[in-house]
């Protein structure tokens, strides 16, 4: 049995841990912090955190939502945002079991990373990339993407990754039965486990090292890996990689054998498997019992084995016909959400240009009203004050219309977005006190020119009247 790649999903491995209570209550306050949240990295960074929430409990959503993010973070022109994005949603993908768009995806965060010149997302994705390759047995495809990645790794010292990038390329070696090199990466990981003093990693590069010893025929030397690779998977409850390891030990025993060892070792994996919680290890296991059963001419115990390992591949195959049904319900799901999120974008854009309508046609109307109220006989403070505020209105509207355009063109960056808005307010400021200066003007003047008329009348008649006295 070849060691379990070690995949590299490291968010959804974090969330399966996690109560569906928990999941609902952390999306709730996520999506409550993203409603204040304006177009910017911030956003960005929310709408990762929720498509993390959703991809494996929903990812459906999850992928709906790392779309979302990846839109805003490649239209404001942030790098990270669109890497993480991507990840996430290659992440759902491959929950899934859509491994031709997650492979997809993670191409498409590949081309991103080398455009940005990010060593750490370079290695990761081409990791990633390979992981999908081989997932789909295809392993002279996946060998060279994991050598660019552990080359990218070295060259740039990226510790965090190199223990995974020798584990995967102990696998891929391993499977490719080159054996000397497979013991090499195997060891290298062996080593960067034991630094970080993590049991899981230790284990998993244990069963490595005991495939490798084995087909050296250091029987040995792999039993013990083996056997330290079980305590060690016990203490971290991995009953899947158990049931590995002690198959792979009951397949030692019997090697040298030791036939009550390895029947010993191998009924231990129903325990651990449980009756539908890792069908394929019990898979295996009726395999191992078939064949030995027909090693000794038990033909009848052989022969019930096959039955059980065919009935159960036949499970294991409806399972996979259900899966595949419930992949083409979540193609379906997705394009139906996605029409629903496009059907509110585009009422809330609609609400949006509503209001920008109603606005435009009520400040006109409102200096209208305020310019005939300047020629009824209305107190001029209150003429004035009508005047500003429509002054006022139609200045704030503009800057409203400029808003959107500002940080299109800037890609909403605030320090830009900020100057700009400097710039034309040092225009608009000096051009609104002109303004309202003028129009001040022109609204009271109507009130104030017939008082002037008639006192000049008055002087008119006051300066007819002197001369006629002065005759007399």
């Amino acid at each position: 049995m070849k060691c379990r790649i070690f995949y590299l999903f490291f968010l959804g491995f974090l969330l399966n841990q996690l109560s569906v209570f928990a999941q609902n209550r952390q999306i709730d306050s996520l999506q409550q912090r993203l409603q204040l949240t304006k177009l910017d990295s911030n956003r960005v960074i929310i709408l990762d955190s929720i498509a993390y929430a959703y991809s494996l409990s929903q990812p459906a959503k999850g992928i709906l939502v790392a779309q979302e993010a990846a839109d805003l973070a490649q239209k404001i022109g942030y790098t990270d945002g669109i890497l993480k994005s991507l990840q996430f949603m290659a992440n759902s993908y491959n929950n899934q079991g859509d491994y031709n768009k997650a492979l997809e995806i993670f191409l498409k965060q590949l081309a991103f990373s080398e455009k940005s010149n990010n060593a750490y997302n370079m290695a990761f994705s081409l990791m990633n990339i390979g992981i999908i390759y081989t997932q789909q047995a295809d392993y002279t495809h996946a060998l060279p993407y994991y050598l660019k990645s552990d080359s990218i790794i070295k060259s740039n010292k990226i510790t965090k990754l190199a223990y995974f990038s020798y584990q995967n390329l102990g696998d891929i070696y391993d499977r490719l039965n080159l054996n000397d090199s497979a013991y090499a990466y195997y060891n290298k990981a062996f080593q960067k486990a034991n630094e970080k003093n993590d049991s899981y990693l230790i284990a998993a590069s244990n069963i490595g090292l005991g495939n490798c010893l084995v087909k050296k025929a250091n029987y040995i030397a792999g039993k013990q890996a083996y056997q330290l690779a079980r305590i060690q998977l016990k203490q971290v409850k991995d009953d899947d990689l158990f049931c590995e390891a002690t198959l792979n030990l009951a397949k030692l025993y019997l090697k040298i054998r030791q036939t009550d060892s390895a029947l010993y070792m191998v009924w231990q994996i129903p325990f651990y498997a449980g009756k539908d919680k890792f069908p394929n290890r019990i898979k295996d296991q009726t395999a191992f019992l078939s064949d030995y059963y027909k090693s000794i001419q038990q033909n009848d115990s052989a022969l019930y084995y096959l039955e059980q390992f065919n009935l159960i591949s036949e499970a294991i195959s409806s399972q996979e016909k259900v899966k595949l049904f419930q992949e083409k319900t979540f193609q379906e799901s997705l394009r139906q959400a996605t029409m629903e999120e496009e059907k509110i974008k585009q009422e809330a854009e609609r609400a949006q240009q509503l209001q920008l309508l109603l606005m435009g046609i009520f400040i006109p109307l409102f200096f209208l009203i305020t310019l005939l109220l300047s020629k009824r006989k209305v107190p001029a403070k209150l003429i004035k004050t009508l005047g500003i505020i429509s002054l006022l209105l139609f200045f704030e509207y503009l800057t409203l219309l400029l808003h959107p355009i500002v940080a299109e063109i800037t890609h909403h960056t605030p320090v830009l977005e900020l100057l700009i808005f400097v710039c034309i307010a040092a225009l608009l400021i000096p051009t609104h006190h002109r303004v309202e200066r003028w129009l001040l003007e022109k609204l009271t003047h109507s009130q104030n020119k017939p008082k002037e008329v008639g006192l000049k009348i008055k002087q008119s008649k006051l300066t007819l009247k002197n001369p006629d006295h002065e005759n007399q």
